[in-house]
């Protein structure tokens, strides 16, 4: 597997958020006793099942498609979870932090949580290229974001495209390239991605853009990331996701990461 590379808070912050996740599910698997089968080996609503004492149930039953759903997800946590442990002691020296989620404290004049991204609607966008760019995964008025949209997918960062945004400060209504759902920080970002700049009416309104985020007090590489991409021939994958990390690491406080010595003790017993 590929390693992954995320800043220290970014990588910190994503395995206590799977590690919570995990104790507050359903753990087993699946297996072949006649019919597919699957296992409960704990379920947080039933200490009768344990490793000792599981649940068996054929996946075909009523209760059975319920768990096998139950499993299956915990079974995708635990890879993210163990794959992102593996990553961190392969890259540092020490256990990684306890992180006090959710965050108690971080700065967010503009209230963009969870909940903020989940009541944006998608597509609002005013102008229709000539030559849109099909995918997929959806419809872009370039190559560039088609490629953003799908690193942010290869990221595993939900994102939502050219959804409205009423800045009053500026009395302008503007149609921000991307919103990303950092949704282990219930916070997100507006994503600019920024080329063609060799086109006067393109760079005018960028220029526009920018001055009405500015205005609005959105706050570079935080409340909106800026990817300027001056080849529009070659997407810089590693600049754009340096770029993007570097905002969701700038939005988790230092002080949210509690170091602690038996920290080993408490992550190889999940």
């Amino acid at each position: 597997m590929k390693k992954i590379e995320l800043p220290m808070k970014v990588h910190a912050v994503k395995i206590e958020y799977r590690r919570r996740l995990i104790e507050q599910m359903p753990h087993g698997y699946f297996c072949i006793r006649r019919k597919p089968t699957v296992v409960i080996t704990f379920d947080p609503e039933n200490p009768k099942f344990t490793p000792r004492r599981p649940r068996y149930l054929f996946v075909n039953t009523k209760l059975g498609k319920k768990y096998s759903e139950l499993i299956n997800r915990y079974l995708d946590i635990k890879a993210e979870y163990d794959s992102l442990l593996k990553s961190w002691y392969e890259t540092y020296l020490f256990a990684p932090p306890e992180v006090n989620l959710p965050l108690k404290s971080s700065y967010n004049p503009h209230k963009m949580d969870k909940e903020y991204f989940d009541k944006k609607k998608d597509y609002q966008g005013r102008y229709v290229p000539e030559n849109p760019t099909v995918s997929d995964d959806g419809v872009f008025k370039s190559k560039n974001e088609l490629i953003a949209a799908d690193t942010l997918k290869e990221m595993g960062i939900p994102f939502k495209y050219e959804t409205k945004l009423y800045i009053n400060e500026a009395k302008e209504t503007i149609d921000p390239d991307f919103l990303l759902d950092f949704y282990e920080i219930d916070r997100c970002s507006y994503l600019e991605v920024l080329g063609m700049n060799d086109k006067f009416s393109y760079a005018a309104s960028t220029t526009v853009k920018i001055s009405s985020y500015s205005k609005g007090n959105y706050r570079p590489g935080r409340d909106v990331i800026y990817v300027h991409l001056y080849d529009k021939y070659n997407f810089d994958k590693a600049y754009f996701k340096k770029m993007v990390w570097s905002a969701y690491d700038c939005l988790i406080p230092d002080d949210a990461l509690a170091w602690k010595e038996d920290r080993n003790a408490l992550l190889l017993s999940s």
